[in-house]
């Protein structure tokens, strides 16, 4: 039984190290994904662009490490999905195969008990038969056996019984699709109960399936909308090389009549009680006027919806209108002849404290809400001018490209904000790690996991073979003992012939003299 149990360990430790394999792959830096790599370019570029804020081609290239990095969140979340369904589609085998062997056991326990019924001795060629395939059994989950007295077996998974003298219970699997995830159990056909595993090969799929490739996406879907958020929050705040004539958010809302910060509103990035700024110039005499736009969200009857935040708007602000679009999104309109701008007073420089630019997709660097959907905004792979490096629209501004690139060691607020079970904080000092710290954060979860892997198997590894040792010990052959047995019965076999010749003789004497 307890070398079963081991059988049952390895082969888990074992499917979860191949998986882990597989993820370390992705995230290796010279052979994988390099997200890693391209996200630090990602902040070098920006740090560079704050030198030279007017070089149109460092600009563009801006924005194409943008989609770049955009684009290895996308490959990476998406081989880790790809790899999910991988390992869930070997479940299915591996129980039709499992069903196939308890009917098996369940036929030899029915020809052991009816062969060793009413004689001595045991039905050996069965039993080691039967021997084989409880072996492969437990390489696919954890069983444990009691031997009846007419020599037929019951087999357990868990407390359920699998296998009683000659019936079994089939065993099915069911796939489901939880959202875009695949997943297949392993359940009773008689009662559709789901198997409970704890080892084997079922179970280390299951593990490695949830563990190693779905659970990792939730860290990066994590990451993803941190990075989302903060470069947004920082772009929405800043300007580019023009004004702007108009913008559409790119995120929509369930509901316009619900505040901003609701659940019903549906925001992948909920505003805050604040206000935000916008600056309107005339393009004849270049004079800019500033508006400031209050956002209430505290919690009352009177906290912003989106309706109200356009009909507030239009009320006050002179040559732009506020538009909600077709599809439940915030657009601004300039009148002819007149362009705006976010985050100053035309003077000194005038943060969005709502965050409802960066929330509603309005001037931002990146449009999408996780590692699925990311993407550099439309604007800005239109028109490169677009980018938002300055904080008062000067000329030879760059100060809003060097926050950007700030934010590669300052702490992020919106991983502050969001919740994953991938990776914790890095320090309980600093609740809020970086964005570079998160990652290598999610990197070194999976080297540890890794290593884990490989100990386990090395562990399980020793622990069956020691118990193979010992089981051999008593079960085993010695071959140095039989090869004496063998001589005993070969000098028995010659005594016996010798003896057979003399009697042979004798006869063939006394018959001669009766003769």
């Amino acid at each position: 039984g307890r070398l079963r149990l081991a059988v049952g360990s390895l082969e888990e430790s074992a499917t979860r190290q191949t998986a882990l394999y597989q993820v370390e792959s992705l995230v290796d830096e010279i052979s994988g994904v390099g997200l890693g790599r391209r996200l630090g370019e990602f902040w070098t570029i920006f740090d560079q662009l704050q030198n030279t804020p007017e070089d149109a081609g460092l600009r563009d290239l801006v924005v194409a490490h943008g989609a770049s990095l955009a684009d290895s969140f996308k490959y990476l979340r998406g081989q880790l999905v790809q790899l999910g369904a991988d390992i869930d589609g070997q479940i299915a085998t591996v129980v039709q195969r499992a069903d196939q062997i308890a009917a098996d056991i369940a036929g030899l326990n029915r020809q052991i008990s009816t062969s060793e019924a009413g004689r001595q001795g045991q039905a050996t060629s069965l039993r080691d038969q039967r021997d084989t395939l409880l072996r492969e059994l437990s390489r696919l989950f954890d069983v444990s056996v009691r031997e009846q007295p007419d020599g037929a077996i019951n087999v357990y998974v868990g407390s359920e019984a699998l296998i009683q003298g000659s019936r079994h219970r089939s065993l099915v699997p069911v796939t489901e699709v939880d959202g875009q995830f695949v997943r297949t159990t392993v359940r009773f056909a008689d009662t559709d109960q789901q198997v409970q595993l704890r080892a084997g090969r079922l179970a280390g799929l299951m593990s490695a399936r949830e563990q190693d490739a779905y659970g990792r996406i939730d860290a990066i879907d994590q990451l993803a909308a941190a990075l989302i958020g903060d470069v947004n929050q920082a772009h929405a705040d800043g300007q580019g090389l023009v004004g702007l004539r108009s913008v559409t958010g790119t995120y929509d809302l369930l509901a316009t009549d619900a505040a901003l910060n609701s659940a019903a509103a549906g925001l992948a990035f909920p505003p805050r009680n604040g206000s935000f700024f916008i600056t309107v110039a005339d393009d004849a005499t270049g004079t800019p006027v500033a508006y400031r736009i209050d956002v209430t969200l505290s919690g009352g009857a009177a906290d912003t919806t989106l309706e109200s935040l356009v009909a507030d708007f239009n009320a006050q602000v002179m040559g732009v209108t506020a538009t909600i679009t077709s599809d439940r999104r915030l657009a601004f309109v300039a009148d002819t002849g007149q362009s705006f701008t976010f985050g100053h007073d035309g003077q000194v420089h005038r943060s969005d404290t709502s965050g409802l630019l960066a929330a509603l997709g309005i001037n931002t660097f990146f449009a999408g809400s996780d590692a699925a959907s990311i993407q550099v905004a439309d604007a800005l792979q239109a028109d490169s001018r677009n980018l938002a490096a300055a904080v008062v629209f000067l000329t030879g501004d760059g100060s809003n490209a060097g926050r950007i690139a700030g934010l590669d060691t300052a702490a992020s607020t919106n991983l502050a904000r969001l919740t994953g079970p991938a990776v914790a904080s890095t320090s309980s000092a600093n609740p809020s790690p970086s964005l570079t710290d998160y990652y290598a954060a999610f990197v070194n979860a999976i080297a540890v996991s890794g290593a884990a892997a490989n100990a386990g198997v090395e562990a399980t590894g020793s622990i069956l073979a020691s118990l193979t040792a010992q089981k051999e010990s008593i079960s085993g052959v010695n071959l140095d003992e039989e090869a004496i047995a063998l001589l005993k019965y070969e000098r028995a076999f010659q005594g016996a012939a010798r003896f057979v010749s003399v009697v042979d003789d004798l006869i063939g004497e006394m018959v001669a003299l009766i003769r």
